[in-house]
């Protein structure tokens, strides 16, 4: 967990003017809806307003820009910042709002002076730039008077801040004071800029003065499997750790801690958006499957107007134009049925009509299962995406199943996004497997599915051993031929392709293994689809 309160906040200002101040803007760039990167020459600041990464940072990598075009915030930031020096970075109290301003020489040869709030509040955070009058020019997020009546952010308005509750300001808190909030444990509730975390730490008063006065800290806290506990930039610890790391700068603690969590803005973004493509299909695919088996159910007596045809046939000689029903014998079930006519048709016509109606429901049928069965299938590729998508862990691999997604004209890259084209011969793509060791065997297995494509078609020998769970989506595994597998490591390797679908704890299902020599690829499949004959199964348990 990352903590950050109004305390911290105030810390890592400090930082920030100490590498940001007096350095002027060359370039901004909104990566996202949500987020925003301002150039400080080779320095790229990131400001975020994702509900889950409310947060300012300087970061070591560059975040590609997934928006189509740019919107109207990000033109009037390059238009009213870029160019300008920061001469200021100020907080709101112990509030999380910082205030940077910005000081800029116009084409007149005045100085402006623009101020840009970045309200770090969680699903409310925004970014808002105003005049030195603070007259706001725009927002990254807008909202109308019926979401927000009670505070309106539209061009030509006046900055409010947003309505917080009144606190008494950590500095003017005194010892007696003090005690009092603590022994009512209203600490976080009355007093300006402290967090749960630290609210409970605080067992003296003059703890709270060290942690006010005492430089910035940046750490991070580990458990025993090397799992983050707390990262946090003031002297506090969690109850229980194993280790501890520390660093010279939040700078450095952000981005490692990012980079670990796949936190970043481009990472959250790519992952949101193939995920609502992902969830949009399978919502679509469910849909028509539902259609689909309704229609089947209305149409599944089609073969009694064969029948019905068939009874009418056999007495049409008796039958005469005008005829608005008749009652014959049904040799079919033994018994009388009614059969309704069309009165101003002739019997023959009427019997053809039936036949009719008859090959329509048989075809509509025929094709309905054909199309029902094309649909699973694709609900199951859907279900396959999404578990790949969930189980990510880096930018490329999700890079990989955006050009899957894209080649299956499931989403539309940005022009921004393909690929330069070139005269010289493309390089093949070349792939990046996952790997395991089961039981000191070498496990190779596929992180999304054109991975699963490439290992099991391309990268894989004919007598290497494949292993697959059986009619659910998921990793392709691959055991080179040379080892020697036991029951037990059989038994392994398939557990560990179970605990891939992400299914929960405790499922059993069967895991199907075969050499690669006895797996088909049919033509125009959808990538990762393979069929198979001669196979072993084996049953385990996630």
């Amino acid at each position: 967990m990352l903590y950050l309160d109004g305390v911290s906040l105030n810390k890592i200002k400090l930082e920030l003017e100490n590498s940001l101040k007096g350095k002027s803007v060359n370039k901004i760039v909104q990566t996202s809806s949500l987020a925003v990167s301002i150039n400080f020459g080779k320095q790229r600041f990131i400001l975020s307003c994702f509900p889950s990464l409310s947060l300012c940072y300087l970061s070591d990598t560059k975040e590609d820009n997934l928006l189509e075009e740019n919107n109207s915030f990000a033109l009037n930031l390059k238009k009213y910042i870029v160019g300008s020096t920061l001469v200021s970075i100020d907080q709101l109290g112990y509030d999380r709002i910082l205030i940077f301003t910005f000081s800029k020489l116009n084409e007149l040869g005045e100085i402006k002076v623009y101020n840009l709030y970045f309200e770090m509040m969680g699903k409310h955070s925004n970014l808002i730039l105003t005049t030195k009058e603070n007259k706001v020019l725009d927002s990254i997020k807008r909202f109308s008077i019926e979401e927000n009546p009670s505070r309106v952010l539209f061009p030509g308005i006046d900055y409010t801040a947003p309505s917080l509750e009144k606190k008494l300001s950590p500095l003017k808190l005194d010892e007696p004071e003090f005690i009092k909030e603590k022994n009512e444990n209203t600490l976080i509730k009355n007093v300006e800029g402290l967090g749960k975390l630290l609210a409970n730490s605080l067992t003296t008063f003059e703890k709270l003065k060290n942690i006010l006065n005492d430089k910035i800290a940046p750490k991070i806290f580990f458990n025993e499997y090397d799992e983050i506990i707390l990262a946090t930039v003031l002297n506090l610890e969690p109850k229980e750790y194993k280790s501890v790391v520390k660093y010279n700068s939040f700078q450095e603690l952000i981005n490692f801690y990012l980079s670990t969590q796949n936190l970043s803005n481009t990472f959250k973004i790519l992952k949101d958006k193939l995920l609502s493509c992902i969830k949009k299909e399978i919502k679509k695919s469910e849909k028509i499957i539902m259609s689909i088996k309704k229609d089947l159910e209305e149409k599944k007596n089609f073969d009694r107007y064969r029948e019905l045809g068939d009874i009418l046939a056999a007495s049409l000689y008796t039958l005469k134009k005008g005829m608005s029903e008749v009652e014959l014998y049904d040799f079919y079930n033994d018994c009388m049925c009614t059969i309704p006519l069309d009165p101003l048709v002739t019997p023959q016509i009427n019997l053809e009509k039936i036949y009719k109606r008859y090959n329509k429901l048989k075809k509509g049928i025929e094709y309905n299962q054909k199309r029902l069965v094309e649909i699973s299938d694709n609900l199951k590729y859907f279900l396959g995406v999404e578990s790949f998508i969930n189980n990510s862990t880096s930018k490329e691999n999700l890079k990989l199943i955006e050009e899957e997604l894209a080649n299956q004209g499931y989403l539309k890259i940005s022009s921004k996004m393909k690929p330069k084209k070139n005269n010289k011969k493309q390089v093949s793509k070349t792939f990046s497997f996952g790997e395991i060791l089961i039981d000191g065997i070498l496990v190779k297995y596929g992180r999304n599915n054109l991975e699963n494509d490439a290992l099991t078609t391309k990268y894989s020998h004919r007598e290497d051993m494949w292993f697959h769970c059986k009619d659910i989506p998921g990793t392709h595994a691959i055991v080179n031929a040379s080892e020697a597998l036991s029951e037990q490591s059989i038994y392994n390797i398939a557990t560990f392709c179970a605990q891939q679908s992400k299914l929960p704890k405790g499922t059993k299902l069967t895991v199907d293994y075969t050499q690669i020599k006895y797996l088909n690829k049919p033509k125009g499949a959808k990538p990762g689809f393979v069929t198979y004959k001669i196979f072993k199964s084996i049953l385990v348990t996630v």
